[in-house]
């Protein structure tokens, strides 16, 4: 299998996919109204009388420390897996799963840098109404 075939064969699904959840996405905005309902913006409490707006701005201000977990913890996964590998003499299998690693790291780096910039913004902190 040349590298061409396995970028087509992981590659392309990967982008149909993406293509496909856009465009059915747009489709849908297209398709539905977007009617300001006050049913919508109405708080919703079970069994208790509803009291004040229903739609608040709730403090996230761990979402950059969840991003950046979620991001590193696959390529802490490959780099035991690699750590592993010289073990049973297969260089090529190491090289391999290090190439892997480092492009899982390079395709990565745009949300690890979005994470980043999430966790020094001082205004998620705050509790706000």
């Amino acid at each position: 299998m040349t590298y061409t075939q396995a970028v087509l064969s992981f590659g392309l699904p990967f982008i149909l996919v993406l293509l496909a959840g856009y465009g059915t996405y747009k489709l849908l905005v297209m398709a539905l109204p977007r009617n300001p309902n006050p049913l919508k913006t109405a708080r919703f409490e079970a069994g208790n009388i509803p009291t004040g707006e229903g739609r608040l701005w709730y403090p996230l201000q761990y979402y950059g420390y969840l991003l950046i977990y979620t991001t590193l913890e696959p390529i802490v996964v490959l780099l035991f897996i690699a750590a592993a590998v010289p073990f049973y003499n297969n260089f090529v299998l190491f090289r391999n799963l290090v190439i892997v690693a480092g492009s899982f790291l390079i395709l990565m780096y745009p949300i690890l840098y979005y994470a980043i910039r999430q966790i020094n913004i001082i205004t998620y902190w705050g509790l706000r109404r």
